[in-house]
């Protein structure tokens, strides 16, 4: 009797093997390119998930569009030869942020076309770093 179980034993082993090999689904890594996409907000996000696809953007909660902010900053800053970058958006503030290529400069300063959302009023922010003489 124990001659034939010890047997038995090895082939419901060995066939168990083979069924769980053949049966078992091989494990797919997936890897993404590199990229990132620009949001509207100035963020940045990058490819994920099993398709690659491009993350969400966080939503802005404004009362102005990025095209009504920057309608407003166009009239009061843009005066000719001069452009806008685009828009982000400050929730501290409550305004919209346009990087502005201005005819004038200051040295070492970048000037920013900046729209108040609530009074939909503009001003231009000249963002000096390091020593300016």
């Amino acid at each position: 009797m124990k001659k034939i179980i010890w047997p038995m034993i090895a082939i419901v082993i060995l066939v168990s093997v083979v069924l769980i090999a053949k049966y078992s689904a091989p494990i797919e890594q997936i890897a993404c390119t590199m990229e990132a996409k620009l949001c509207p907000d100035g963020s940045a996000v990058g490819r994920i998930g099993p398709n690659c696809e491009f993350a969400e953007c966080s939503t802005v909660n404004s009362l102005l569009s990025e095209s009504q902010a920057r309608s407003i900053a166009e009239k009061s800053c843009i005066k000719g030869g001069e452009a806008l970058g685009p828009g982000i958006y400050n929730e501290n503030s409550k305004t919209w942020w346009f990087d502005a290529n201005l005819n004038t400069t200051k040295q070492g300063c970048n000037p920013a076309c900046v729209v108040s959302e609530e009074t939909k009023t503009v001003e231009i922010n000249w963002r000096c770093t390091g020593l300016v003489q």
